[in-house]
């Protein structure tokens, strides 16, 4: 049986490299950069450690449990403390508790009366055009359902916060997919909020975690575990297709071979893929071109414990479109997670660039690392400056699914039937998070094998 070829070694690819390998199907996995894990990858720096891209995840459906189970690191889950239930909303300059109650919201400070006011005529609101499975921006929908300043506050920030983007071009449907489903299933979104909460309180609902050593020990577990079915410095140049197989031309430490596959998985960002399938398919290509993405600059900030009269103790912060700040978001990850900085400091990770401040990215490392002391200091109540600074810099950091995005899904699944065997896969079409991906693989894994063994 010919391989199937899987074209990247982040979370997707080597999640899904790992369960066509327990279905029996042989695999090689193609990665062009040095190491496995693509964006996830953990710093150990001075006592402090700063995750390069995500930080944490919420496994709701409990496969990256059993993913970590499978790969014997079960004993290396860290679940995060209380703190990291908390979030928090800058307005006006100062931090807010984001309201996860109705009483809560009564009393929050976040938002006035009138505003509180129109967003409690969502309970009365009819479904609108998400409802109905049409597209609308996030920023639409929480004009509609709450009202602008609610929606502005309440809603746009995660926009900001999860994927760096523009509220008023983000995709409610493909984004935040969940968000949708509760208007279309409750009508109203207030209302479908509380019955989240009340099912969360009547069973234990899953805490937000990651591993002792950082998020990179789960990408590390699956290449050790692929072994030498993993080609690191293994950069896929080509894609040809002769009748029911393909050709993947591959350039492996200088030297260029061809790869004969019963189907490819492209991994990859949609960016990369779009110079694969050209030859292939320029419709398909100029699709895979229409996904955006936007530049991030993750600025690590280490402080002593004395800088901080008081402990943070929540998850992080999410920012509004409409505040005058620079950063987007940061979270506090030495509050919720033990061994994330040195005995006696604190750390805190500012998120930057994005849709809205992509300039932040051409930055010099001085003026980076003041801009975000700044706005972190005024929004945290810190009394003195850092003792550590680590900064990331990503180019094309995040896909972002602007409207149409659903259109362009649709257009690329058509293209995968007109090609057999040719197969998209990661963070660039659906949902972002880490267990997402991993719950994706597992599905698309049994579509791939049931392909390979059919043909």
């Amino acid at each position: 049986m010919k391989p199937v070829v899987v074209a990247g070694a982040g979370i997707s690819g080597l999640a899904l490299a790992f369960e066509l390998r327990r279905l029996a199907v042989p695999v090689v996995v193609l990665e062009g950069e040095g190491r496995a894990g693509g964006k996830i990858e953990s710093d150990h720096r001075d006592g402090y450690l700063c995750e390069r891209g995500p930080a944490s995840f919420l496994d709701r459906s409990g496969d990256l449990a059993a993913l970590a189970r499978a790969l014997g690191i079960e004993d290396r889950w860290l679940t995060a403390g209380d703190a990291a239930e908390r979030r928090l909303v800058a307005a006006a300059g100062r931090l807010h508790d984001a309201p996860a109650t109705a009483p809560a919201f009564a009393a929050s400070a976040l938002l006035p009366w009138l505003a509180k006011l129109r967003a409690g005529l969502d309970l009365v609101l009819p479904r609108g055009p998400s409802a109905a499975g049409m597209e609308e921006s996030v920023a639409a929908f929480g004009r509609r359902r709450l009202g602008s300043l609610a929606g502005e506050r309440l809603l746009e920030p995660l926009v900001s916060g999860l994927y760096a983007g523009e509220p008023e071009e983000v995709s409610l449907p493909s984004a935040f997919p969940l968000v949708a489903a509760m208007e279309r299933e409750r009508r109203s979104f207030l209302l479908a909020m509380r019955a989240e909460f009340a099912k969360a309180r009547r069973k234990t609902a899953p805490r937000l975690a990651s591993f002792r050593d950082g998020l990179d020990e789960l990408t590390s577990a699956l290449a050790t575990h692929l072994g030498d079915d993993l080609h690191l410095d293994s950069r896929v140049r080509r894609i040809e297709m002769d009748g029911v197989d393909f050709h993947v031309v591959v350039e492996e430490r200088g030297q260029r071979g061809t790869l004969a596959a019963r189907a490819i998985v492209l991994a990859l960002p949609a960016h990369v893929a779009t110079s694969l399938v050209g030859s292939l398919d320029e419709n398909l290509a100029g699709t895979l071109a229409r996904i955006p993405y936007v530049p991030v600059a993750l600025v690590h900030l280490g402080y002593p414990a004395s800088a901080l009269a008081r402990p943070r103790d929540a998850y992080g912060f999410f920012v509004p479109p409409s505040e005058p700040l620079h950063v987007l978001g940061g979270i506090f990850p030495s509050q919720f997670f033990a061994g994330r900085a040195p005995v006696g400091f604190h750390l805190f990770s500012v998120r930057t660039g994005g849709a809205r401040h992509s300039e932040a990215l051409a930055m010099p490392d001085d003026e980076l690392a003041a801009l975000a002391d700044r706005e972190l200091r005024g929004l945290v109540g810190l009394a003195a400056g850092p003792s550590f600074v680590h900064i990331v810099r990503h180019e094309q950091a995040l896909p972002q699914y602007t409207l149409g995005h659903m259109g362009r899904l649709a257009e690329i699944e058509a293209g995968e039937r007109r090609h057999a065997g040719l197969f998209f896969h990661g963070n660039a079409y659906h949902n972002a998070g880490v267990p997402e991906l991993v719950s994706r693989s597992w599905k698309l894994a049994e579509r791939v094998a049931g392909f390979v063994k059919m043909s």
